[in-house]
């Protein structure tokens, strides 16, 4: 039995252009090392410049036309003008990786209204901003890959992620309406679910008893994710949940949800005072 998530052919990364957001630290370098190991030339994007600075040095081993592009992708006028930029520089953007993302840990009485709008801001808005900038390009191309990082917690909705799974969730949603209409165009979208993993947004998030129990949890390496994402460009996967684990969890939430509410509270309460 033929396998939906599967393309009838996939992409051949020899010589693509590929765009990845946040590719600083954590998944994003990762991903920028591991397409240009596999014969991309990559644009990496993301608001420091010294960070950037430092990955384009490691994948230019690799793929020495590789670029690097300061961004924020919370401002659609920026996004829009590092697309063109980039397609006016090598004539084309075959793959963009969507995986710029924040990640503050707080009960939801403890945010502001500026830390929970930022979350939508660029973990869900700078990832359509960019999808809305490249569609036009791939169309015209007949051929393309659009990859965005959700999360599993969008599928399991854990506490003190009020933020981010709300604005993960929505990512889900939109990329698998966007996998229908796209897909007879040429163009797969795709999305990845990681579980915990070691990034750079542990650095930057606002801990609490509860934020460091996940930062504790999240032990995966960024290198395996980007590793995934790259199998999910090949062979135009839409759906990507690693570790295999977390499927058996997702899966068990929506065949007993209260059961599963019941025990992720038992668990969490400790946690959440």
């Amino acid at each position: 039995m033929k396998d939906d998530n599967l393309g009838d052919k996939g992409m051949d990364l020899e010589n693509r252009i590929a765009v990845i957001t946040g590719a600083g630290s954590g998944i994003g370098r990762e991903t920028a090392i591991e397409l240009s190991r596999h014969g991309c030339t990559c644009v990496l994007v993301g608001r420091t410049e010294d960070k950037l600075r430092e990955v384009l040095g490691q994948v230019r081993e690799y793929a020495p036309a590789s670029t690097a592009e300061a961004c924020d992708v919370s401002n659609e006028a920026q996004v829009k003008q590092m697309i063109q930029a980039v397609y006016e520089r090598y004539g084309s953007i075959d793959i963009l990786v969507n995986n710029a993302g924040i990640m503050v840990v707080k009960l939801f009485d403890e945010l502001s209204d500026e830390e929970f709008d930022s979350h939508m801001a660029i973990n869900y808005n700078g990832a359509v901003y960019a999808t809305r900038a490249v569609v036009p390009i791939m169309k015209k191309q007949g051929k393309g890959a659009i990859i965005n990082m959700a999360s599993v917690g969008g599928r399991l909705n854990l506490p003190g992620l009020t933020a981010n799974t709300a604005s993960k969730a929505a990512l889900f949603a939109f990329s698998e309406s966007l996998h229908y209409e796209l897909r007879d165009k040429g163009i797969h979208v795709g999305v990845i679910l990681p579980g915990g993993t070691q990034t750079g947004l542990f650095d930057t998030a606002v801990f609490n008893k509860l934020g460091e129990y996940y930062r504790d949890q999240s032990m995966m390496s960024p290198a395996k994710v980007a590793t995934k994402i790259r199998e999910a460009i090949q062979k135009e996967r839409f759906e990507t949940i690693v570790p295999s684990s977390y499927k058996f969890i997702i899966a068990f939430r929506g065949l007993f949800p209260g059961l599963f509410r019941k025990y992720l509270l038992r668990r969490l309460r400790p946690y959440m005072g």
